[in-house]
Formats: structure tokens, sequence, C-alpha cells
């Protein structure tokens, strides 16, 4: 008809549902297959609608999530087409099912012979249906639920499964239960009642499951599919624009303002008003400045909003944070506003963290992007009693109003019940932990390629821009066919994987396949949840010493950035001489020059021999930068030498360079 497209529904006149179906004339309030018809509001039975004559045994029990027309309302041309189903939705008409025929239970007598699970992917313990003296019938969420997600996955979408999609079922039962949800929860948790892991219940199994939706969501139910005849699906066309795609698209330039390219992160650095960089150094420390990011830099380290809600986005793309260097010093738990979020309390040590109500979340100063770390977090007695905690990693990009594990950006475990948390997905994981725990957690990131290595340089944030979100997208042609449409754009580091112990015992792996990115320790807390970090080098358990035998496993603690130490006197005099031997051949041909160089190499011996019995003072160490920096290994012209100079005089500058009065002011400084 020319309007096979994906569309909202308008808004219809309210109609109010009649348990009457308009082609049987019967009461259709006893029977689990019906829709109701959005003209007239008949609840129509299924098995009575013509158009789905050839499919209406394939329809699922409870299963009313369909704009549907009757005849009546159309004038003999029924209108039959699927809505988009999230994940709440499947469960639900899962549970509705397995509740209500047996038949369709995936580990009945049948199923079993059939041994239809050859990877174990199913495998549990324990499955349904179960039934522990509520009246209810339990089943599992991986054994029952999952398994017929999986055996009737083309009934419910087109989109190709993807690696965490048992993790996406599992939370859905877990974040609209009667324990998240008391008013109107729709699942019962084995769990929270009987103590059975993994074990759910519908809340009142005779209810549909559309009769959940709010009316907001009533209207905007999105139209995705139409139906063959033999009952699959058939998606609809969408409409996209085309554009151009780039990794980072920065805001347009207004007009009549020229614009420079900007260097590429890790070229030459650059000086600012807080200090110049270290070297080509990429821990971003900078003399003068205490911390090396945004923060020295007046308003760019406030996070700010996007900019105009006009700004064209792609098709396929994220909003993110820019990527900073570690600062200068010893590894933290920061209060940076790009860490932590205003209400979180870091208390004087910089290590102990706790937040008194909702949750959110505090990171590290020091993140990594490639090797095996490991921190501890040692959990102490809460504020409060209905406290909890996450412990996890995370990007700079995620949300700090939030638990860590809300978003693409972050990983985390949940404290009780202890739950993995990954872009608000949750599943049973490991064991609870409690006050007098210590959990330990590893991240391991492989070596990067040049490309993933690009990547992350083309996401840090450049001295003098404000700091503020860029739109991270990649070309549509590489987004996977029939992808989830919540997938984001980032690279899947292929290898890593985050694994958390408890009191020394390894739990195994939470995550595998983590995005692409720049991870900080993360901690986030509920109503007083409290916790001290410990970022080594001493740990009460220690980690392996290498992780997949090749990587050797590194406190956070190591990211500390400190100046290079100072160069020895011997080593000053070796330069000299590696230097003279290195003139040109025109210098060799002087016979200052000559002179100079045959006593340099005579006398060597007994210049070694003097620094070693020179004063105890020469020999101190010290993290500051020794008061000859500049001058450590510069030949100078012959001009500025005096006329009757002896070698060592030679090889060391004039006298007038180095004002004697800072010279015992840096020694003094040495001293103490």
């Amino acid at each position: 008809n020319g309007d096979d497209v994906i569309t909202k529904d308008k808004l219809l006149p309210k109609v109010k549902q009649v348990s009457k179906c308009s082609y049987c004339e019967h009461n259709s309030a006893e029977s689990l297959k019906t829709v109701p018809c959005l003209g007239c509001g008949s609840r129509c039975h299924i098995d009575c609608i013509e158009c789905t004559a050839n499919f209406k045994g394939k329809i699922l029990l409870g299963d009313d999530f369909f704009h549907f027309k009757c005849l009546k309302c159309t004038g003999g041309q029924e209108r039959f087409k699927r809505y988009h189903l999230s994940w709440v939705d499947v469960v639900h008409i899962t549970l509705f099912n397995l509740t209500h025929n047996p038949s369709a239970r995936p580990n009945n007598a049948s199923s079993r012979a059939r041994a239809d699970d050859p990877m174990s992917q199913f495998s549990s313990s324990e499955h349904g249906p179960q039934e522990y003296g509520d009246s209810r019938v339990y089943f599992h969420y991986k054994a029952d639920v999952a398994k017929f997600i999986d055996q009737h996955w083309s009934y419910f979408w087109t989109k190709s499964r993807g690696e965490t999609w048992i993790n996406s079922a599992s939370s859905a039962l877990s974040t609209n239960s009667t324990e998240n949800v008391p008013e109107d929860g729709r699942f019962e948790s084995g769990k929270a009642k009987y103590n059975k892991n993994g074990m759910w219940a519908l809340t009142d199994d005779l209810r549909f499951p559309s009769s959940y939706d709010s009316p907001q969501q009533q209207k905007t139910r999105t139209i995705m599919y139409s139906f063959a005849e033999d009952g699959s699906l058939i998606e609809l066309r969408t409409q996209s624009g085309n554009g151009r795609r780039k990794r980072r698209a920065e805001p347009a330039p207004k007009a009549g303002v020229r614009t420079t390219k900007k260097p590429r992160a890790g070229g030459t650095p650059t000086s600012t008003n807080s200090g110049s960089m270290v070297g080509g150094s990429s821990s971003g420390a900078y003399l003068g400045g205490a911390y090396g990011s945004a923060s020295n830099l007046a308003s760019s380290s406030k996070r700010v909003s996007r900019g105009s809600k006009r700004e064209v986005k792609s098709a396929w793309s994220i909003s993110m944070w820019p990527d900073i260097d570690n600062p200068q010093g010893p590894a933290h738990m920061s209060r940076e506003e790009t860490h932590a979020a205003a209400q979180f309390v870091i208390e004087s040590d910089r290590l102990t963290v706790w937040n008194d109500k909702g949750y959110r979340m505090a990171k590290a100063s020091h993140g990594v992007e490639t090797g095996a770390w490991y921190f501890e977090v040692d959990i102490l007695e809460p504020v409060r009693p209905e406290y909890n905690l996450r412990v996890g990693w995370s990007q700079i990009s995620g949300e700090l109003q939030a638990p860590c594990g809300f978003d693409v950006f972050s990983y985390s475990v949940r404290a009780k019940p202890s739950t993995r948390f990954h872009a608000a997905i949750g599943s049973p994981y490991g064991e609870e932990y409690a006050p007098g725990d210590t959990l330990g957690v590893l991240i391991y990131l492989p070596a990067l390629d040049d490309d993933e290595t690009q990547d992350l340089a083309d996401r840090k944030w450049q001295p003098g821009e404000r700091y503020r979100q860029f739109t991270y997208s990649r070309p549509e042609t590489q987004r996977p066919y029939n992808a989830d449409t919540e997938l984001p754009p980032l690279p899947v580091l292929a290898g890593s994987e985050l694994v958390y112990f408890k009191n020394g015992k390894c739990l195994g792996p939470a995550f595998q396949k983590l995005y692409l990115g720049k991870y900080y320790p993360a901690i986030s807390s509920y109503m007083g949840g409290k916790a001290k970090v410990n970022l080594g080098p001493t740990f009460k358990y220690p980690p392996p010493s290498t992780w997949h035998k090749d990587m050797s496993v590194r406190p956070i603690s190591d990211l500390e950035f400190t100046l290079p130490a100072p160069e020895t006197e011997a080593d000053k005099l070796a330069d000299d001489q590696q230097q003279q031997q290195q003139q040109p051949t025109e210098d060799k041909q002087s016979p200052v020059a000559v002179a100079v160089k045959s006593e340099v190499v005579s006398v060597e011996p007994a210049s070694m021999e003097v620094e070693t019995q020179g004063p105890a003072p020469m020999e101190v160490e010290s993290s500051e930068p020794a008061p000859t920096e500049a001058l450590k290994s510069e030949s100078l012209p012959t001009d500025h030498m005096p006329q009757e100079a002896s070698p060592i005089d030679a090889m060391l500058p004039p006298l007038d360079l180095f004002p004697l009065p800072d010279i015992h002011e840096s020694m003094d400084a040495l001293n103490d």
C-alpha cells in the first residue's frame, strides 16, 4: 500500500476493549489467544482472523502485541502487523507460555530426550516447573526461559543473537521483579522468597503482558514487521538519511569563523599556561600544574552539553567524553568532576569512599588502555543497613549519576545479590561480598594493533580545547547485519576480560570481549555502602604474577608518573665525550678541538676517580629536576672558553652560567 515503513502509532481515540469477538460474537474473556481491534475495541480470537489462517497455530499464548484492525473496521481488508518487542515483553510471553502450555516447556521428557543443547549453553542443575508453596510455577532463567527464547527466536525478531542476549533476558527479569517494582512487579524471584537461585515465576499468571504497558507506551508502540503467508516476519523498510560518517564528529563551525586542523594526539608536545609537557611522554603530566587533565584549565574541565539538538548524528553513533591523560603523582580515588559524582564522599585518605543516597559512581585518577592490572577493595561497615555496592571498571564516559555497569562504558559486580552488570543488563555471578571481605579486580587488555592505538589517540582531549562531548561514529556499512539496535559502534577488544577474586579465591571471568577504551577502577555506592580501595603495590591477597602466561599483572600504583632521575656527573662526562667524538669533520681539524679531545681521553680515568671520591651530597637522589638540567650535555662554542683552559675546564660550562646562591639553595634542598 506504499505505507509499509516503520512508523509510530498515531494517537487513536480511546476505545474501551470489549470481551467479545467481532467475528464469532462469542465471549473471548477466557481465551489466551486474543488480540484487541484498534478500531472497535473488540478482543478477537486469533483463530477467527482471516489473514492469520495459515499461521494461527504459531502465535503464542498471551501475545497480543499486534497492530490489528478487524474486517468491520477496515471495510473488508484486515490489518495485522507486529509491534516491536522489548526484552521485558519477550520474557513475559515466554513465562506465560511455560506456565500455561506444558507441551511447550523445553525441559519436558521429549525435549530432554532430543539433547538439543549440544553446547551446554542452557545447562543448569535445576529447571522448572517447580512449586514452592505460593501456588506459582517457577522456571529457571537459563534452562527454561532462555532456552524457550532461543527455540522461538525468529518468532520474536529478525535480528541475530548477540553474545550477551541471555544476560539481557536475565536483566529483564530482575529489573521488573517485585523486589525492584513493589507496586506492580511482573516477576517473582525464587531467590528472594525461597533462596532458589535463578528461579522465576509470574506474579499474576493470568494477566496479559500488554496490560503492564503505560498509556504512553501504548501510544508509541512501533510497527516493525509484517507477515508472510507462512507467518514468518518481514522487516519493514526504514528511512535513514545519508551523511558523512567519521569517527569523531566535531560541532560545525559558526559562519564566518575559520578553523584550523588540530594536531593528532601523541604529536609534538605543546605548552599551556599550566606548564610544559614533559618530553614526549603520554603520561600527561605538566610541570607547574598539579593535574595533567582538563581539571587545571578552568571551565574546560566542566562537563557541558553537546550543543544544539539539531546536530546531525550518524545512523550508527554514540556520544562520548574525551579521554584525558593520567595525572602526575600517585593513583587515588579522584574528586575531579570528570571522575566522581558531586554527591560522592571521598575521605581525606583519597581511598575510602561512600555515598549517602542513590547510586553514584567515582573513579580512580589513573586509567589503563592495555596490559593486566589489579586493585583490591576492602568492604567496610556501611553507613546505613540498606546499603549496596558495585565494584568494577569504567571508561571516562561512564555515567557518574548512575551505578557502575549502567551503560556500555562500564562493567561491575554488585554486592548483594551477587550480580554482574553491563549496559544495565544483569545476571548472577560469583558470591555475595559483605563487610570484612576483600574483593580483587583484574582487567586484562591485550596489546593493541595500530588501528586500535590510533582509535584511542583520536578520542583524547587536546590541551586548549573545550572539554565537551563528541559523537563517536562508524560507517553504517560496518554495523553487523541484523545487529541489535542498541549495539554501540565501539570496537570489541578480542581476548580482553575482567576477573574477580573474593578473599583470594578466583571467581572466574565476569566479562569478556570488552569494548576498546581507557578503563579506570570504579566504585558505586548505594545508601551508605562504604569501601576502601587499595591500588597497590602491597595487597592483602596478591594476584597471580602473570595472566595468560605472558602478561605481568601490575598494580594501579605502577601508573604513578615521576620525573626522570637526575643525571650523575659520570653520565655527563660520558655524554660530553660521545658528542665531541661525533662532531663534524671540519670541527675535528681545529687544533684546539683536537687538543681538547686528546686531553679528554688521557685524563678520563683521573676524572672518574675524582668523582667517586667527591662529596656525598652529589650522590643524593631526588625526584626534583637537577639545577643544571638545561645544560646537561650541550657542548659550548670555543670562544666561550678561557684562553688557558685545562682539559677538565674545557668540558665544563663557564661559571657565570651557575650563580652560586642558586647552587647552594639547590644543595640545601637536596640535603633537606
